[in-house]
């Protein structure tokens, strides 16, 4: 899995194993046994078959893959904690391993129920290998090969107009009701904050809270603001260095040091790479353009843990003028994501593309360092099908649940102010910014007691938030060695 080509850089973030044909209504009651997750975690899994097109209810329907992880205690609350992945295209039962330590207290008293969104992971998985399979070498136009030859495949089978958000939201109630639930609580992360807030405005009287994860809005079309967004990201990079004693003193030229790396591209030229794959550990070299660069720069900046590393990559970089550790850095980064590209595609063609306005996205681009990625989305979304939505996805609902909003400040796709938006529509919330940390700080520092004291007392109101003034990035590398003591 190479995904370092345009296509994939916004996408951070099992090929129809569970379509059947058979007519779907959900039962009164879903029958579980016991199975276990992805890393051995017990759990009690079922299936539920639901229309593929609503409006054809005898029509091709869909298995959607259901697991329940029971409350630690005797006696679960009685309302669960539904998790909702990002992507869009990452499978729920994919994502909880590696949220264990972020839901542990919550799993204390709250059942926590994954359901494979439809069109990922179990859930008819809208897999496309012949885009996970590209080399890294791949130019535009194979992509674009491989973006049309995934479509025909799953066409073939799937009505992939039918993979909306709304459509995965009305799935989820309907896992809801099956499992005999009156109301529940939502996590959602990056794509899947779009996802809850889509159920809150469906389903409004069974959310009894929602926590929102690197908010992604209704209204927004992150393909228009990204190379902003990233340019802030990156820029917060360099103030930190320059703020701290210890950084400043080993790469006092840092963001130079950054822009003459940039100076190797100058006039559309290729850069060759070389290095170690991280996944196969087999020696690889490819043409790397300034855009392939500056994406892969940009999807670094989600995770505090490389941002800590990049000072002294740019650093080595430009003395040695070898680009490779950053890049193996980045191949890690993208194959550690597991994204059906499928859905991804079905759901931002519908739901994204329509709204892209190629002048309002170089207006915004102006000034930034980073590449347009509306116009890629508009060339993978050229002979998609799609279908119209509503206009009110759109639209923040205006709603008094209880909502806890989270924000990583130096987000580079999310940033705080997108949760701001949605939190003025939504009187009875709370917006908490981590500062330093990037995309998803749901695991960070005290985030998770914090959440779980949210669940259990069901309102923003009150919420003890004095530990996030304790929590402290990764300090910055100054050496292989790692940092100073």
């Amino acid at each position: 899995m190479n995904r370092l080509h345009p296509f994939f850089w916004f996408a951070l973030i099992l090929a129809l194993a569970g379509c059947t044909t058979a007519p779907a209504e959900a039962p009164e009651t879903l029958p579980l046994e016991a199975c276990q997750l992805p890393g051995g975690l017990d759990a009690q899994c079922g299936t539920l078959l639901v229309p593929e097109n609503r409006a054809a209810p005898n029509g091709r329907s869909l298995s959607l893959r259901i697991a329940v992880i029971p409350a630690g205690s005797s006696v679960s609350a009685p309302d669960p904690v539904f998790l909702l992945a990002g992507g869009p295209g990452q499978a729920a039962s994919a994502v909880y391993p590696l949220l264990l330590g972020a839901l542990g207290e919550i799993r204390q008293e709250h059942d926590v129920v994954l359901v494979d969104q439809r069109g990922t992971g179990q859930s008819g998985g809208l897999a496309c290998p012949a885009l996970d399979d590209l080399p890294l070498d791949a130019t535009e136009a194979d992509v674009a090969a491989a973006v049309d030859q995934c479509r025909a495949r799953l066409a073939e089978t799937a009505d992939l107009t039918q993979y909306t958000t709304d459509a995965a939201m009305a799935d989820l109630d309907a896992v809801r009701a099956a499992l005999g639930y009156e109301q529940i609580n939502l996590i959602g992360t990056s794509y899947g904050t779009r996802a809850a807030l889509a159920y809150l405005r469906l389903f409004p009287d069974r959310v009894r809270s929602l926590v929102l994860n690197a908010v992604a809005g209704p209204e927004l079309v992150i393909q228009l603001q990204a190379p902003r967004d990233g340019e802030r990201a990156l820029a917060l990079l360099f103030a930190r260095c320059a703020a701290d004693a210890a950084c400043r003193q080993a790469f006092p030229n840092l963001e130079a040091e950054f822009d003459a790396l940039l100076a190797r591209f100058d006039g559309d030229a290729d850069v060759t790479v070389s290095l170690i794959h991280p996944t196969t550990g087999e020696p690889v070299s490819f043409a790397l353009g300034r855009e392939q660069f500056m994406q892969n720069i940009f999807n670094l900046l989600y995770s505090a843990e490389i941002v800590s590393l990049l000072p002294l990559l740019i650093h080595q970089a430009h003395d040695t003028g070898d680009l490779g550790p950053i890049l193996a850095q980045a191949i890690a980064l993208a194959n550690s994501v597991n994204l059906d590209l499928g859905m991804f595609y079905a759901v931002v063609c519908s739901e994204d593309a329509a709204g892209l306005d190629l002048a309002q996205a170089e207006q915004l681009q102006a000034g930034s360092r980073f590449p347009l990625a509306a116009d890629d989305l508009l060339e993978a979304c050229a002979g998609w099908p799609v279908t119209a939505v509503s206009p009110a996805l759109r639209q923040p609902p205006n709603s008094d649940v209880p909502v806890l909003l989270l924000s990583g400040n130096a987000d580079p796709i999310t940033p705080p102010q997108y949760a701001e938006a949605v939190a003025a529509a939504l009187p009875n919330s709370r917006h908490l910014v981590v500062p330093h940390y990037g995309h998803d700080v749901l695991a960070v520092g005290c985030i998770p007691t914090v959440v779980a004291a949210f669940l259990e007392a069901g309102s923003a109101a009150g919420l003890d938030t004095a530990c996030l003034s304790e929590i402290q990035p990764p300090p910055f590398f100054v050496s292989p060695a790692g940092p100073l003591p």
